[in-house]
């Protein structure tokens, strides 16, 4: 806000005049003009020319006017009413440029308390602008003195100025100022006070103290700080587990720490303005100096002798070995070197120690494994053997064997006379246990070859509808003994790359445990999918279920899972696990899922014609 909007015209005094009654009604029309030109007029108006006369000798007027003097008067007044105007104009560019660079802060409060005038000088010395504050209650005032302020304002509202008053203002950052203050009360032109106008300035005095007590508190804050500073490097020098020690450019040790002292045996008196060499060992001490001398030439940070065993000579001359990491520190006029040196005897036992170990260990591992080959070499040879073993005793049972069968068939035919009922049962107990042993000494000729790498494959392309079919015929008389039912759905028509009697073998040995250990009435059934060029068959029974913690082993040799229907164990135990080794045989994979009372699902799977030939051209690298 300008001041020349703010600042108010200067008062004018009321104008008295002397008017001739008889001229009244020309003379009214002046007094009116006059008061719309912006004077205030008291108007005297004599009835008679006696009266006139009489009044003009006796009193003072600024204007006497009748009828003769009415026009020239009228021109004089509106003469001076312009004069008026452009001297209160000059005098309010004046008061302008004066308050716009004045450096002082001038301010005017209204009646109401609420800020109408704020000059730069304000702006400058608290911190706020103009458009901030005009309209708003005085935010200078610190908490606290507030009461003060309005002792001060009301005297001011009254009437009283101030002049030199001291006070304390607050600035927009939260500093607090001394100030002097001066003020007068702003009268409008009838007298009536209507608000201050205020100067304030900072002291000389409080200025210069201020300025002095702020240089003090800054070099004093820069002391503190400098002296926290090295109390810190001195407590973190002397904290420090390893040994510091600065060294100048003729090789003296200037400082020192505690760790020094520990690792050397000497005080720190006793290696102050010593050559570094003190804690060289003896031998080495004139090479160390053309060394040092040599590092001086372009000091760097670096480890010092990489690849090297370094030691430090302790004052009873023992050696310790050492780390030292060398660091320059340039100083103004002059350069130095951190030296900071670290024990490692510690870490040289624990690596001793270390290394002992491992030789024990090597050579015990040596020994160790030297025996496991001679044991695995003597497992190998007995597996050997037994396999040997089994596959002639099984070649040298299977014969007998097939005699027996042989001849209990023809017995059984009759062909040399009738046989009673007595003989028939025996003979039927001797031709079911013989062909039950031959399946059990299949199975372990089975499995002697699969170890022995002697299994072999004769891969064809086969119809897997006719394959299931046939196994299915073969096994339905087992479940209809049982009174079981077994369910086959739709085979897809597909054409299978396997030994076609080792799968049917695969699948007759899994229909051939769901009867087993299906109860009379039960379910089975076979479900065939195709999926990603494999053929994918299920055997589901309704059976007594497999124990979750049997499942992991149930495809291991010689293991039973518990007992069948009948309440008794049969086979050997190795059906799953032939089947287990043929599948894979076949690049299949087999799997189990059952619990107890819930029945069991076993499934494998096996490679359609494309799946294997493709797999054979890339293992041809076709």
């Amino acid at each position: 806000m300008s001041p020349a909007s703010q600042t108010d015209p200067p008062a004018r005094r009321p104008l008295k005049i002397l008017l001739y009654q008889p001229n009244r009604t020309r003379l009214d029309q002046v007094v009116t003009e006059l008061k719309s030109a912006g004077f205030e007029v008291h108007a005297d108006v004599a009835p008679d020319l006696d009266s006139f006369q009489s009044r003009l000798r006796d009193s003072s007027y600024d204007l006497v006017l009748n009828g003769l003097q009415f026009a020239s008067a009228v021109h004089e007044l509106e003469q001076q009413r312009k004069r008026a105007e452009d001297a209160a104009t000059a005098a309010t560019a004046k008061v302008q440029a004066l308050f716009e660079t004045c450096p002082l802060a001038i301010m005017s409060l209204d009646l109401n308390r609420n800020i109408r005038l704020w000059n730069r000088g304000a702006e400058q010395m608290f911190g706020w602008r103009a458009d901030e504050v005009l309209g708003k209650p005085l935010p200078t005032i610190p908490p606290g003195e507030e009461q003060e302020y309005e002792q001060l304002l009301k005297a001011q509202f009254n009437g009283i100025s101030h002049a030199g008053v001291e006070v304390h203002r607050q600035r927009r950052d939260g500093s607090l100022t001394r100030l002097s203050l001066w003020t007068v009360p702003l009268r409008d032109p009838q007298g009536a006070i209507t608000g201050n106008v205020a100067i304030l300035a900072e002291t000389a005095d409080a200025r210069s103290a201020e300025q002095r007590y702020s240089a003090l508190l800054a070099r004093e804050e820069e002391a503190r700080s400098q002296f926290r500073a090295e109390r810190r490097f001195r407590q973190l020098l002397e904290a420090a587990p390893d040994a510091i020690l600065e060294i100048d450019a003729a090789g003296r040790i200037v400082l020192v720490n505690a760790g020094a002292e520990r690792l050397s045996g000497y005080s720190r008196e006793e290696l102050l303005g010593q050559s570094l060499e003190i804690m060289v060992p003896s031998e080495l001490r004139a090479k160390h100096v053309h060394h040092r001398r040599h590092y001086w030439e372009d000091p760097n940070t670096r480890p010092m002798g990489s690849g090297l065993v370094l030691n430090v000579q302790r004052k009873d001359g023992e050696l310790v070995p050492v780390e030292i990491s060398l660091s320059p520190v340039h100083y103004d006029t002059d350069t130095h070197v951190t030296a900071i040196v670290r024990d490692i005897s510690e870490r040289k036992r624990a690596e001793a120690q270390i290394r002992e170990i491992q030789e024990r260990l090597t050579a015990e591992l040596t020994a160790t494994n030297q025996e496991l080959a001679m044991r695995n070499e003597e497992i190998e040879r007995a597996n050997r053997l037994k396999t040997e073993f089994v596959a002639s005793m099984s070649h040298e049972l299977r014969t007998p064997l097939h005699t027996i069968i042989g001849f209990a068939e023809l017995v059984a035919e009759e062909l040399e006379g009738p046989l009673n009922e007595k003989q028939k049962r025996f003979i039927g107990h001797i031709y079911k246990d013989s062909l039950h042993l031959l399946e059990l000494i299949n199975d372990v000729l089975d499995i002697s070859r699969i170890e022995a790498g002697r299994l072999e494959l004769r891969k064809t392309t086969f119809d897997l509808t006719a394959a299931t079919d046939e196994v299915l015929a073969t096994i339905r008389p087992q479940a209809l003994a049982k009174s079981l039912h077994l369910d086959e759905t739709a085979v897809p028509r597909a054409q299978l790359h396997a030994d076609r009697v080792r799968f049917k073998e695969i699948l007759y040995n899994l229909l051939s445990n769901a009867i087993k250990f299906t109860p009379e009435g039960g379910r089975i059934s076979v479900n065939t999918e195709i999926s990603d060029g494999f053929a994918n068959i299920t055997v589901r029974d309704s059976g007594i279920g497999i124990p979750a913690w049997e499942l992991s082993s149930i495809f291991d040799k010689f293991y039973q899972v518990g007992s069948t229907t009948r309440g008794v164990k049969e086979g050997t135990g190795l059906g799953l696990a032939i089947t287990k080794q043929l599948v894979e045989a076949h690049g299949g994979k087999i799997w189990v899922q059952s619990d107890s009372g819930q029945g069991s699902s076993f499934h494998f799977s096996m490679p359609l014609e494309g799946t294997v030939r493709e797999r054979d051209d890339e293992d041809s690298g076709c």
